[in-house]
């Protein structure tokens, strides 16, 4: 047996609905608390002002969709007094002329009621559609404006429900549901009163159906909300498990994970389905209660109507009558109820989604906003302070020129705030102190749409969209030729491959480009940044997911593409940045060195340690074999001659990862020992929640895993690729055939080991 407990809010207020859902019960629920109905009157007054305002540019379609009502009231209270007027004036008298005229009410009610009926829906329709595709342009229009830090702590499935089944929920409550609750209302208000000029005793009775209807959601109303609302919770979480694996489903099947995942899918999927089982329950038996409560309601009602017939009290054709308009009495209590419980259930949605447009916006333009038309001098931080969240700084008191058509790399270790210094060049986050100016203008008073449109850009992930080849070219510069998209492809090394296509530049590619490799993805992103031929190019590890070779060829690209222009570069590889005019580098967020590499290879600081870390590596047809000098600089093997170590190196083999692929895996038997060349990996353990946690970044000459050159121990740690990552590794067993020719490496190692204990 299990209990959940769950306490939502309600209508942005201090009301709750609070309920313990117990798994073994008939019912799946026990209610505790229920929604008042003061709660339940504001926020049905809080629905009708937040339609007012929506539906002002549409108060023509409503007019004509309020005289279709009319006319649905008019057909339901006079068509039953037609009836009656047949039983009580044709048939005693056998009067044709009057059954004819009789006939011919009916057919004229028939059809205004019918072309009523299909104006007002033709014209709900058509006003949902444009309300709904007015709330989804603004929310898309709001998703553009968002700080990085929202999307950081929302789930993209959570996003896409507001679009979907929230969206759809309001339209269906304002657009179907109010209109058919006021035509339910006049319609059984209309009966009423038209019964009591038959028999007021009758009417008088006849009220006992109006609180009846709503007895169901009286007693199962708030259960139905707050299963809803768990439903609806379980359903994304269920959901997000689908979407991880579809975006890592090559990983999962590479790396025999799928036991995982599926046991991960079939918790989220079981929960779903008991929640979803409970709400079904609800939201089916609240009708079956309601017409059966009705019903009973009504058999009473009829019971005392025949016994007035009898006593003479009505005729036989106001009996027929007045029960054909009880039956729409009755019919509309049900429909009344189940209308406003359709209406009223859009009181979450709607407020999601305003929540969603109520979010802080980023970097929005003053009235009073300068626009740059080019970058003429200098592009300044003073004293700036930024990261992701209030209080929680990633680069600190940062100041540093940047002069118009320099290059400037800002290079670091892995977490150092390159990245971030970066995201403030692109106003994606703004200053939490201090402040930007682009030739003496302050960054937050200049356009931000002069500043992107005059920066190309070339972002880490190599992000490209659901298109064609040439149209993620085209991005940024929607008008440029096939001639300025073709050459910028030859300048990035792609064009060679697009080309052989089946579709060439046509060649429609999905929004993660699946069909295409990373470095592929890379080079249409360096691409596509020639083709905006910006005055400021902006760089994020550009060539991480490219080959030496290739990579040489595009940075000569990159080069000479920057002349003339501002180059800003952050990469963790310092070949890249050697050639720049200044190189920045950055430690724990603030600026440590900078200068020219030859500079600050002199200085002997930060930038020169890096240097050697990441160098001696040299790439061959084969992939990458390290020199004797740099397996040197690794402790553990620090104390062996050259000769040991050319052995040594010769043994290294040459192994790449895509991100997320595991490289190790904690609690495996660990047979080998691994130098990273180039990339990054994440350090993780496993949480007693059977999460992982982060506890170490490493990159480019970075070492681990060396205790399985001396012993077949479980590993510690998770280690798996968070970039394209090249490593060399060398195996246990290939280490201990070469302790036979080598007696002293087994001895050396030991001791080197024991010492850094």
């Amino acid at each position: 047996m299990t209990n959940r407990k769950s306490t939502l809010p309600v209508g942005g207020g201090e009301d709750t609905l609070t309920m313990v859902v117990n798994r073994a019960s008939p019912g799946g629920a026990k209610l505790i608390e229920v929604t008042p109905v003061s709660q339940i009157y504001r926020e049905s007054v809080y629905l009708l002002q937040a339609y007012n305002r929506m539906l002002r540019s549409h108060a023509r379609d409503y007019l004509v969709i309020f005289i279709g009502i009319l006319t649905q009231v008019a057909f339901y209270i006079q068509f039953p007094l037609v009836i009656k007027y047949i039983l009580d004036k044709v048939i005693p008298h056998q009067d044709f002329t009057k059954l004819g005229v009789a006939a011919v009410e009916i057919v004229v009610l028939l059809g205004i009621g019918w072309a009523g009926s299909c104006v007002q829906t033709r014209r709900m329709a058509r006003v949902g559609g444009r309300v709904l595709s007015k709330l989804r342009a603004d929310m898309v229009a709001k998703l553009n404006a968002l700080p990085l830090s929202f999307y950081s702590n929302v789930q993209q499935v959570d996003l896409l429900t507001r679009f979907s089944s929230d969206g759809e929920r309001v339209e269906n409550s304002m657009t179907r549901a109010l209109p058919f609750l006021v035509e339910s209302t006049l319609v059984t208000l209309g009966c009423l009163i038209t019964i009591a000029f038959i028999d007021w005793h009758l009417a008088l009775v006849a009220t006992v159906l109006l609180p009846v209807g709503f007895l169901s959601n009286i007693v199962l109303g708030p259960r139905e909300a707050v299963t809803n609302s768990e439903s609806r919770r379980l359903k994304n979480s269920m959901l997000a498990s689908v979407e991880v694996f579809l975006d890592s489903w090559l990983m999962i099947r590479a790396f025999g994970e799928r036991k995982h995942f599926r046991s991960r899918f079939d918790r989220d999927n079981e929960q779903y389905t008991d929640a979803s089982a409970d709400f079904s329950y609800y939201v089916n038996i609240m009708p079956v209660f309601s017409e059966y409560a009705v019903n009973g309601s009504l058999a009473m009602i009829v019971m005392v109507g025949a016994i007035i017939a009898m006593e003479g009290g009505i005729t036989t054709g106001a009996f027929v009558g007045s029960f054909a308009l009880l039956r729409k009495v009755a019919d509309g209590s049900a429909k009344t109820a189940r209308y406003f419980s359709a209406f009223h259930n859009a009181i979450r949605p709607l407020k999601r989604i305003q929540a969603l447009l109520a979010e802080p916006e980023i970097g929005i333009d003053s009235p009073r906003a300068v626009p740059i038309s080019s970058l003429s001098r200098e592009i300044a931080f003073e004293n700036v302070s930024a990261g992701y969240a209030p209080g929680q700084e990633v680069v600190k008191n940062l100041n540093v020129v940047l002069k118009a058509g320099s290059s400037v790399a800002f290079v670091g270790p892995s977490g150092s705030g390159k990245s971030t210094i970066l995201k403030l060049l692109m106003r994606i986050i703004e200053p939490q102190s201090g402040v930007i100016k682009v030739d003496g203008i302050d960054f937050r008073e200049a356009q931000m749409d002069a500043i992107r449109s005059r920066s190309g850009i070339v972002l880490q992930d190599s992000h490209v969209f659901q298109g064609t080849v040439a149209e993620n070219l085209r991005m940024g510069k929607p008008e440029a030729t096939n001639e300025e998209i073709m050459a910028a492809a030859v300048r990035a090394q792609c064009h060679d491959w697009i080309v052989q296509l089946p579709k060439g530049y046509d060649q429609p590619i999905d929004e993660k480009g699946t069909v295409l490799s990373g470095g592929q993805r890379q080079r249409i992103a360096v691409a596509r940044a020639f083709v905006h031929g910006s005055m400021i190019l902006m760089l994020d590890e550009p060539t991480s997911m490219l080959d030496p070779i290739t990579e040489d060829s595009v940075n000569a690209a990159i080069r000479e593409a920057g002349k003339g222009r501002t180059v800003i570069m952050c990469t963790h590889r310092l070949a890249l940045s050697r050639n720049f005019d200044r190189i920045v580098v950055v430690e724990k967020g603030s600026i440590v060195e900078q200068g020219s590499h030859d500079e600050l290879i002199a200085a002997n600081g930060l930038y020169r340690r890096l240097w050697e870390k990441q160098h001696g590596f040299v790439s061959n047809s084969e992939g990458f074999t390290i020199t004797p000098e740099r397996l040197r600089a690794i402790p553990i093997f620090a104390s062996l001659g050259l000769d040991t170590l050319e052995d040594l190196a010769s043994e290294f083999v040459t192994e790449t990862y895509e991100p997320g692929m595991t490289i190790i895996k904690q609690g495996a038997s660990g047979d080998r020992f691994y130098v990273a060349v180039r990339g990054l990996v994440d350090v993780l353990i496993a949480t007693a929640n059977g999460g992982e946690r982060k506890v170490a970044e490493l990159g480019s000459g970075d070492h681990f895993g060396e205790v399985a050159l001396l012993r077949a121990v479980p590993r510690t740690a998770t280690v798996r690729a968070s970039a394209h990552t090249t490593c060399l590794s060398l195996a246990r067993a290939r280490f201990l055939r070469l302790v036979n020719t080598h007696p002293g490496l087994l001895a050396a190692l030991e001791k080197a080991m024991e010492a850094r204990k």
